[in-house]
């Protein structure tokens, strides 16, 4: 039966590894602050919006997963920034390995380079060889193990074959870089002609649909102030707009995150959280605005 410590451990102690692992340190105390804040942040938000109750049990519910994915996020990124590195990291070996050096040296030469990630992965290679005495194929195979990167277990397992098997590893080195850095740049292409198309999409969705709801709302409640046949718009009527502006957006976000991420849960509910957030402050901020112009 799951208790109370197993669930600290999870939503707590976990998240301060992966954060630790991400390279960013950080205390119990500081991350329960973090998710406490989650779900005060709601209730402030009730007071200056007017928000009704489903509303801020959605926000708490939203807050709560984003700062329990954030970690896991920031560990991705490291990750894909030591996978975006290893081409230039390959294409040293490859350089130290045509001029005759062994695999050992090339490595050396990775890390005297100082490539950002990789040239700390290298060099625990080398400690575990060097400190612990174990060999090359066992200490490759135990840092490879310990990171979350299929690219570097298959460079890994490729040296590692090709010094069991022999055959020129130069050449394999530098093939393999240049299809990593071919499929980096087809990414960052497909990504970039998505994002423009998908950036205006939020602009639009996001941030004028509401904003205009936002400035109909604060014009018809102007008039109304001078034209008593014009009824103004009830609190009722605002907490159900601004309902349906939260859910529409949300959905947005979901939806958003898919081409940019794939299917990551932790970026599609940070992502959720924003939209929903940036089209609730763009529908209250207009019709606040809108009761001060008018």
């Amino acid at each position: 039966m799951v208790n109370i410590y197993d669930i600290y451990n999870y939503t707590i102690r976990r998240n301060i590894l992966i954060l630790k692992q991400a390279g960013i340190n950080i205390n119990e105390k500081s991350y329960f602050m973090m998710i406490l804040l989650s779900l005060i942040l709601p209730i402030m938000l009730k007071y200056i919006m007017n928000l009704d109750l489903k509303s801020i049990i959605i926000l708490m519910v939203l807050y709560l997963l984003s700062v329990l994915s954030i970690p896991s996020i920031l560990y991705e990124n490291k990750i894909e920034k030591l996978e975006n590195n290893l081409p230039k990291a390959l294409y040293v070996m490859v350089l130290s390995l045509e001029s005759g050096r062994s695999v050992i040296d090339a490595i050396n030469e990775v890390i005297n380079s100082g490539i950002k990630g990789i040239d700390i992965v290298f060099l625990k290679i080398i400690a575990l060889m060097t400190e612990k005495k174990l060999s090359f194929e066992d200490s490759v195979i135990l840092v490879s193990n310990n990171i979350d990167s299929k690219i570097f277990r298959q460079v890994g397992r490729l040296i590692i074959e090709n010094r069991k098997h022999g055959g020129e590893l130069a050449e394999v080195l530098m093939t393999l870089a240049k299809t990593l850095e071919d499929l980096q740049t087809l990414k960052a292409q497909l990504l970039s002609v998505t994002a423009n198309g998908l950036a205006v999409g939020l602009i639009i969705i996001c941030g004028v649909i509401p904003a205009t709801a936002g400035i109909i709302g604060g014009y018809i409640n102007a008039i109304s102030a001078l034209t008593p046949n014009i009824v103004a718009v009830t609190p009722e009527q605002l907490a159900k707009c601004m309902e349906n502006i939260q859910i529409g957006t949300g959905i947005f976000g979901l939806l958003f995150a898919i081409p940019i991420f794939g299917l990551k849960i932790n970026r599609m509910i940070v992502t959720c959280a924003f939209c929903m957030t940036f089209g609730l402050v763009a529908f209250y901020g207009t019709l606040y605005m809108t009761k001060m112009l008018f």
